[in-house]
């Protein structure tokens, strides 16, 4: 009896054993299947989601846009001053055309100045299209007015086109700004950029950024000046009796405000625009070309006496302000020649 019960014991020990055993086992193999590496195992692994990093998102400010040219030199104007002067100026593509900024200074421009006023969204008011968002290759399009504002060739084939490759009606008026449709759309009737609200765009357009300065843009590179080249004008001719004479710089500007100020600005401070000309300007008086002026007043009258004597033709192709022989032709006394010359050289003192 005592050999039968301890034979059971040992059994039911056994049995224990063998349980323990085959839990622990399945414990095992249920998280690392067969191997020996836990992160390979038969359960599913955690997988972290990661918190994406939120980029926010930002308009284009309505401040003054853009710019063709990275030069802090760039003239400050509304959408409509250039759009008009590239439009009377004959809407060339390349060659620069001219215009008076909000400063009054003389720039230039090309079509590069004016295509953003088409393809840059959130110009005309804050949160407004592109033109060519409506306005572009696709002609097909219900909004489109079959008009292509995205390309230069796009604008001059103007509106209502039936193909890419026809000519529609024309929206720059032939050159003539205040007829033309461009305008009528944008500035008269208002009626574009769409969804402009009332008041919601100036009445000339968005101001921006556009050109150059005519002085900037036809700088050449700084060359090393011959102190014995002295300024001459181009006409041919002698120095006339008021080089010997003595100027009144009083009855002097008078003279200059009759007889010069409308070509070389007020107080000879320039910036008046001379288009077909190299410069794009006409040449200021004050201050007056550096090798004219001397320490000797006899010596700058003399200098600035033979262009108003005998006058002068500015370099370039056709250009539309000329110096008139003044003294040659008699339109001022010798005298009055005088005077002028002393108001200048008060003014470069």
């Amino acid at each position: 009896m005592i050999r039968h019960f301890k034979i059971w014991v040992l059994i039911l020990g056994f049995i224990l054993i063998a349980l323990v055993v085959i839990f622990a086992g399945s414990l095992y193999v249920g998280s690392c299947s067969y191997r020996n590496n836990c992160m390979t195992g038969g359960r599913s692994r955690l997988v972290h989601t990661p918190i994406p990093t939120l980029v926010p998102a930002a308009l284009q400010t309505n401040g003054i846009p853009f710019a063709s040219s990275s030069s802090s030199e760039n003239c400050t104007v509304t959408a409509e001053a250039l759009l008009s002067a590239w439009v009377s100026a004959g809407s060339p593509e390349t060659q620069p055309f001219l215009f008076s900024d909000m400063n009054g200074v003389g720039c230039q421009a090309t079509f590069t100045d004016v295509q953003p006023l088409f393809t840059q969204s959130n110009l005309w008011y804050p949160g407004a299209l592109a033109c060519t968002a409506c306005h572009n290759a696709n002609l097909s399009s219900a909004d489109s007015a079959q008009l292509d504002l995205s390309s230069y060739a796009g604008v001059r084939a103007g509106s209502q086109r039936v193909s890419g490759s026809a000519t529609g009606v024309d929206i720059l008026g032939g050159g003539n700004w205040s007829s033309s449709k461009l305008n009528q759309a944008l500035f008269v009737l208002r009626q574009m950029p769409y969804g402009r609200q009332s008041k919601s765009v100036p009445a000339a357009g968005p101001i921006v950024l556009a050109g150059l300065p005519v002085s900037v843009a036809n700088a050449g590179p700084t060359a090393t000046p011959d102190e014995n080249e002295i300024a001459a004008p181009s006409n041919s001719g002698g120095p006339g009796e008021a080089a010997n004479l003595t100027g009144d710089p009083v009855a002097g500007k008078q003279v200059y405000i009759n007889q010069c100020q409308l070509c070389h600005g007020v107080d000879g401070q320039g910036n008046v625009l001379n288009p077909g000309s190299d410069d794009g300007t006409v040449p200021p008086l004050n201050p007056i070309d550096p090798s004219l002026v001397s320490l000797d007043d006899k010596a700058n009258a003399a200098n600035i006496d033979l262009f108003i004597q005998n006058g002068s033709t500015p370099s370039g192709v056709n250009p539309a302000r000329l110096m008139p022989p003044f003294g040659a032709q008699n339109g001022l006394t010798q005298q009055q020649i005088a005077d002028v010359i002393a108001y200048l050289i008060s003014l470069n003192k």
